[in-house]
């Protein structure tokens, strides 16, 4: 091409918005599925490794949410499909929050900070001397050493 020749019109194709979601969800699938574990030992690196899948499930949840609101302005969609992919983003958004708070319970770990309430088997307050909190607005409702 010269400098006197116009450029060669682009053809401008629509993708349908399940078909972009639909690779969207594959990459993020492939990235959660690529996701080494640490080794054993290295507690920084389960809490970046949390971190990750914790963006992931987000990044997860918000093209289901794509699919969502697509679906949802569909009236033939079968009202069915609709609670499909409301439930799809809403369990994303729930795994999201849990390795969101895995992530902080590593964290703590290797900060030697005592861990959530609900880290289960990784709870340390025995570890730290710590005490389990009482109910929600009594005395000792903190971990308080012992």
């Amino acid at each position: 091409m010269n400098a006197h020749t116009a450029p060669a019109p682009t053809v401008s194709t629509v993708v349908p918005v399940a078909r972009l979601v639909e690779a969207g969800l594959r990459r993020t699938d492939r990235a959660i599925r690529d996701t080494a574990r640490p080794p054993a030992g290295d507690l920084l690196a389960h809490a970046a490794r949390a971190r990750r899948l914790a963006e992931l499930h987000t990044r997860r949840a918000r093209w289901w949410a794509v699919l969502q609101r697509d679906t949802a302005t569909h009236h033939e969609v079968p009202v069915v499909y609709v609670q499909a992919v409301v439930t799809a983003v809403l369990d994303n958004e729930r795994q999201a929050r849990y390795w969101n708070d895995t992530a902080d319970d590593w964290q703590a770990l290797a900060d030697r900070r005592p861990t959530s309430d609900v880290a289960g088997a990784m709870s340390n307050w025995a570890e730290l001397g710590l005490t389990e909190p009482a109910a929600p607005g009594l005395p000792d409702t903190s971990a308080v050493a012992r």
